[in-house]
């Protein structure tokens, strides 16, 4: 409970302060009727100064005859711009899916995984998309003649080791675009996107092969993410 203060009036000039506080009692101490008091007096000034010092001076906003504080409004927390832009991403990606005839089981998923390897990687999550649909369709249970598994295709000879020695579940749908996303990011820092892209196809340079395969493989790609773009061009001039 807080103490209840008395108004302190100075007797030689009228000075007038709310309260046992530091201004007043500097104030009645130099105060020169506050000097012909008496030794006795003396004491009981010293003894109050140090009970005024141990308050705070009350607050300017507060009255004597206040009544009950009023609780103030908490105020909403707001949702940050990136939750916002990421939310966004979600919805234009589930949209891109669906216009690809993606499972719509697995659609959710798909989309907040794509996006948020995306942004790990500093990839676009419509390329990471592009490379799924070509390659599974996003079905996590798809396996190639290749031995390649799930929504982004891992091929299982040369990844393999390393996704069981990091404990990685191939077969979960947020692992399995993570681990894609990463050697996909690994192939375009090293040769290019054109070149990344068909060496996550498995590209062997020298092998005609491979050549033509990896190719095609590339036009597919360009034609998944082209189409996003023309239809997204399209909307804008309509």
């Amino acid at each position: 409970m807080q103490p209840k203060f008395k108004i302190a009036i100075c007797v030689r000039c009228g000075g007038m302060k709310q309260g046992l506080n530091k201004r007043y009692m500097k104030h009645w101490l130099w105060c020169k009727q506050g000097f012909r008091k008496s030794a006795r007096v003396g004491g009981v000034v010293a003894v109050v100064a140090t009970l005024a010092l141990g308050f705070p001076e009350p607050s300017a906003s507060v009255s004597s005859n206040s009544g009950p504080r009023v609780a103030q409004p908490v105020p909403q927390v707001s949702v940050s711009e990136t939750e916002k832009v990421i939310a966004r991403q979600v919805r234009s990606m589930t949209a891109f899916l669906e216009n690809h005839k993606v499972d719509e089981e697995n659609r959710g998923r798909l989309a907040e995984a794509l996006v948020a390897s995306g942004r790990k990687y500093s990839l676009n999550p419509k390329l990471l998309a592009s490379v799924m649909i070509v390659e599974s369709r996003g079905n996590p249970f798809a396996i190639s003649g290749q031995d390649a598994v799930g929504v982004m295709q891992v091929h299982l000879p040369t990844w393999g080791e390393t996704a069981d020695r990091e404990d990685v579940n191939l077969l979960k749908i947020e692992d399995n675009v993570d681990f894609g996303a990463r050697i996909l990011k690994e192939y375009v820092e090293r040769f290019g996107i054109s070149e990344g892209l068909r060496r996550y196809n498995g590209y062997i340079p020298g092998e005609p092969v491979w050549e033509e395969s990896s190719q095609r493989y590339l036009d597919k790609v360009q034609q998944v993410y082209q189409i996003e773009l023309t239809t997204a061009q399209a909307s804008l001039i309509k």
